[in-house]
């Protein structure tokens, strides 16, 4: 099997595990569904960008790559420290679920929302720099004249689906309270 298949059976994997959350959240409580689905895309979010800053930086992904990068001994501790910085940032996110926005607090919708348009759209405006940054073939980039290239695009953006599901299923009850 192909890297790039076994990526979009992830999707697919992943895509189906959020729609169980989304249909499940009445029973749930649509708070606790809504926190779970931040956690859920946080672990996408895990699995490429602090796993990569942190191979590239000791070396594992060399062997994978056919043209290895070359990397200052001061650049390697930087990438290896952006990897354990964002992991933890992902950590704080899930505690912030977990507890902020499960609890109903406008806070942690507001930080979640921060997190998604300050996360996502770095991502989309790095990938229309065109062939000078890797966009992983998101179609997305056609919209704006650039040609797709790379692949893996279905798997890292099911973040997107995550969190923005965790933001719609987590408005009204959280914003349909009386101020008090």
């Amino acid at each position: 099997m192909s890297l790039q298949l076994s990526i979009q059976i992830g999707a697919v994997v992943f895509l189906a595990i959020i729609v169980i959350i989304v249909a499940a959240r009445r029973r749930l409580g649509e708070l606790n569904a809504a926190s779970w689905l931040v956690i859920w895309g946080a672990l996408i979010l895990l699995t490429e960008h602090p796993q990569f800053a942190i191979a590239y930086s000791v070396g594992f992904a060399d062997e994978l790559l056919t043209h290895p990068m070359t990397v200052t001994p001061h650049a390697r501790t930087h990438f290896f420290m952006a990897g354990i910085y964002a992991i933890i940032g992902l950590v704080l996110l899930c505690v912030i679920a977990r507890t902020l926005l499960r609890e109903g607090r406008r806070v942690g919708w507001y930080s979640l929302l921060f997190a998604l348009i300050l996360g996502a759209g770095s991502d989309i405006a790095i990938g229309a720099l065109g062939t000078q940054w890797s966009q992983h073939g998101s179609p997305l980039y056609g919209l704006f004249g650039i040609k797709p290239i790379g692949f893996g695009w279905e798997f890292l953006y099911v973040y997107f689906v995550a969190w923005i599901a965790a933001l719609v299923i987590s408005y009204k009850p959280i914003f349909a309270k009386s101020v008090a």
